[in-house]
């Protein structure tokens, strides 16, 4: 039997349950969306949302990631950065400031956090508890989010409480249909990557059998998908403790393709491009470029396409199937998807 069609070694293997915590995604978004929980300071009707000129949303791992998606959602609208470090490079008066950590002790997280409530009015927070709560209760909004997930796993709850908290400050535009969308296509995917879907019928499964033993290389088709790029990288770290790496076009054609000419390049490397069915302009035909020079050399390389129309869409339809390959990847390794212990030898470490 093919390990990935053994329920009984799968089960002994993901101790902790990750399956279920990814598989179940599409209930996430609609939980998050629909069933958000808010905590308001007294002061809040006072606060003139509309003075905000600029976003800074801080977070670290599991937990930024919605950050990197909300730019490249967003972006268009209001300008946002992404802060993963202790200090916030510039702050003012009319800077908001979302504080993301998912388990609410994130150092670095927590440094931006006091950092923004010494510099602007504007402060607000995504967690689950810990110090951020203690921090921000009855004094700045904040989201609280469901616990008992790794930050990898909240990825639903952590973004889409991040679009409710946009919403209700009137910084972006209803996203309604457009979460109804998600939900529709994850709800289509779960049931072609479940784990009860033979391999020889999984996407997801059959993916891991070709990177297994492979070192991913994976490639965003432009940089509107770099946080979906970044999060396959980051999942296959984090869930099947595998090297991965990441880059976007058209940077890479600046720069790292030349690194693809190397002419005792190992044959385990594999580039896996993020790309659209619908992308007929100048990033696609860099794409093409670069793949009949991967060709040239005889190298394997795998292709997944996003579905739907808008950021958001795109970049969850594969988040969903990204995950999936990490955990069946995991499974083929003969590692507990959810145990982290380089990670958490550090934290006793420093």
């Amino acid at each position: 039997m093919n390990l990935l069609d053994d329920q009984k070694r799968i089960n002994e293997i993901d101790k902790q349950g990750m399956y279920d915590k990814i598989i179940h995604m599409p209930e996430q978004v609609i939980a998050a969306y629909n069933n958000f929980n808010p905590h308001y300071p007294q002061n809040y009707s006072e606060l003139d949302f509309s003075q905000i000129e600029r976003i800074v949303i801080c977070g670290m791992g599991g937990s930024a990631i919605s950050g990197n998606i909300a730019q490249a959602a967003f972006g268009d609208l209001i300008p946002i950065s992404v802060v993963k470090d202790y200090t916030i490079p510039y702050i003012n008066q009319k800077t908001l400031v979302i504080c993301i950590s998912y388990s609410g002790n994130t150092e670095e997280t927590l440094s931006c956090l006091q950092q923004a409530i010494s510099q602007t009015p504007f402060v607000a927070a995504i967690t689950s508890g810990g110090q951020v709560k203690e921090l921000v209760d009855k004094k700045y909004v904040w989201m609280e989010l469901e616990d008992g997930f790794p930050p990898r796993a909240a990825v639903a709850f952590l973004f889409f409480s991040l679009v409710k908290l946009l919403e209700k400050m009137e910084l972006i535009p209803l996203q309604k249909k457009i979460v109804d969308d998600v939900v529709a296509n994850l709800i289509k995917k779960a049931g072609s990557i479940a784990i009860n879907v033979e391999a020889k019928k999984n996407l997801a499964k059959t993916a891991a059998e070709e990177i297994n033993n492979k070192i991913p290389v994976i490639y965003s088709l432009n940089p509107r998908l770099a946080p979906l790029a970044y999060r396959w990288k980051c999942q296959f770290n984090e869930n099947a403790k595998y090297p991965a790496f990441w880059n976007t076009f058209p940077e890479m054609n600046h720069n790292e393709i030349e690194g693809w000419e190397a002419k005792k390049l190992p044959a385990e490397l594999m580039p896996i491009f993020l790309s659209g069915f619908k992308c007929k302009n100048y990033y696609s035909k860099r794409l093409q470029a670069f793949k009949k020079l991967l060709e040239q050399q005889d190298r394997d390389f795998l292709e997944f396409y996003v579905e739907g129309e808008t950021v958001i869409e795109q970049v969850f339809s594969l988040i969903y199937l990204g995950d999936m390959i990490s955990y069946y990847l995991a499974i083929l390794q003969n590692v507990d998807p959810t145990s982290i212990d380089y990670i958490d030898y550090l934290k006793e470490n420093i």
